[in-house]
């Protein structure tokens, strides 16, 4: 693991900068274990931590952090979820899949082909409840956002946009060209947690 570089984040809070995904998914799951820190948010490229300036001082969280980064987090490397989707890619569950494929100058077999040989990794959860961001995605695939989002995307849809998927785990509006849909569930209201993708989870997508 890169050794993340650590920025005062205000009084109450300290910064670890690191891009690499599975390093802050690592990290992120050590500092909640731990029980030392009010708050572990990850971002894109960092973990943010917050303390209680008054029982913790500024000073004290630096070291701690610099102790739990070399005793800790190694060792949470190890032992992240795989879940494995099967997504349909048919006209009606890829709308989009054809818009994709020829920006990108090649079949619809062919850019699936391609993201089929990703290292995808939930990267994190955002605009959405559930939606995850999949980072991984061979970055010499182009797109963007649709001119017009939709007002209503099915769950279990795959969006495509440079650089990431994105998996809609509950019916709602969205801007992401649409790829695919598996029909996993992605979300169980009955579990503690009912969000079945979570941060640092790798997925492998089986296309049909």
């Amino acid at each position: 693991m890169r050794t993340p570089v650590i920025v005062p984040c205000g009084d109450d809070a300290l910064r670890l900068v690191t891009r690499a995904t599975e390093d802050r998914q690592a990290i992120a799951r050590a500092l909640r274990g731990s029980g030392i820190w009010d708050e572990v948010v990850i971002g894109r490229e960092s973990v943010t931590v917050q303390f209680d300036p008054s029982a913790l001082g500024p000073a004290k969280a630096l070291d701690m952090l610099k102790q739990a980064i070399k005793a800790d987090i190694e060792a949470a490397l190890v032992g992240a979820p795989v879940l494995k989707l099967r997504v349909r890619s048919d006209e009606t569950n890829a709308p989009d899949l054809a818009d994709c494929a020829a920006a990108n100058n090649c079949s619809g077999n062919e850019f699936l082909n391609i993201l089929g040989r990703s290292n995808l990794r939930v990267d994190m959860l955002g605009f959405a409840p559930g939606f995850a961001y999949l980072s991984g995605v061979d970055p010499n695939l182009l797109g963007g956002r649709l001119d017009h989002p939709r007002q209503r995307v099915k769950a279990g849809s795959i969006g495509f946009i440079k650089g990431y998927l994105g998996i809609y785990a509950l019916d709602g509006p969205g801007g992401w060209p649409i790829i695919g849909r598996t029909d996993a569930t992605l979300f169980d209201k009955t579990e503690r947690d009912p969000f079945v993708l979570s941060p640092g989870a790798e997925v492998q997508i089986e296309w049909v």
